[in-house]
């Protein structure tokens, strides 16, 4: 995995990078270090930045990478919880990324009642997604509560590989969906560049995995039989994708 510097960024962040349309100001809802603000203002994807943390000592460090970059009177930074601090800040794109996908639900959960109760409508904002765990929960999540999902890409760095969603908010409930859409999901099995071919294999690999230590249950309850047939559902589909790129 590439390390993070002042001038680059891994192959997570530059996936992620690659999905920012060009605008004036960007957000970044758990900068951690601040790279991928930095290199957004560095390379002229957006003229300004927020880079907002729950925690003070991972904004601390973004904040002196700022300074050393030159960009403080670029990148604001900015502690609070999620989305809290950002019902003012004007921002055409707000990354939320690197964390457990049930926290980034509860993130964009708080975020539409807060928008509710400020009378304010957040469909002017392009929303990018990094979840690293409960996928399948987070384009349910945004599909149930109004969020329109318009791309998705993968890209694998190091060990793991992440997934990238980019959605808007329009308020409009969508029930078109399975469940298995819910895990392998409507973008990238249509597309089926290298990248995507990656993200789906490593998911086989991931549910074949599951369902062997399932199987190897002594006493299975109804619980476990229901994940054995998600589980062999969801393999059949990820093989009959895969085999339609052969």
């Amino acid at each position: 995995m590439l390390k993070n510097t002042h001038t680059e960024i891994n192959l997570r962040l530059k996936m992620l990078y690659d999905m920012i349309p060009d605008c004036t100001t960007m957000g970044d809802v758990g900068t951690d270090h601040g790279f991928l603000p930095i290199y957004a203002v560095e390379n002229g994807r957006c003229k300004y930045a927020i880079a907002s943390d729950l925690r003070e000592g991972p904004l601390k460090i973004a904040k002196n990478n700022i300074i050393n970059s030159g960009l403080e009177d670029y990148i604001q930074t900015m502690l609070c919880p999620g989305l809290e601090g950002y019902i003012d800040k004007d921002c055409e794109v707000v990354v939320i990324a690197g964390m457990g996908g049930i926290t980034l639900c509860g993130i964009l959960d708080d975020w539409i009642k807060l928008c509710k109760s400020k009378n304010y409508f957040p469909g002017n904002i392009s929303y990018i997604l990094q979840p690293n765990t409960h996928e399948h929960l987070v384009r349910q999540f945004l599909w149930d509560n109004g969020f329109d999902i318009t791309c998705e890409n993968s890209v694998r760095d190091g060990a793991h590989v992440y997934l990238g969603l980019k959605c808007t908010y329009d308020g409009i409930q969508r029930n078109d969906y399975t469940q298995a859409d819910c895990y392998v999901g409507k973008i990238m099995s249509i597309r089926m560049n290298d990248n995507d071919i990656v993200y789906y294999k490593n998911l086989l690999n991931k549910h074949k995995h599951i369902l062997s230590g399932l199987l190897h249950r002594i006493e299975p309850d109804i619980e476990t039989s229901e994940r054995i047939n998600l589980s062999k559902m969801l393999i059949k589909e990820l093989n009959d994708i895969l085999k339609l790129k052969e």
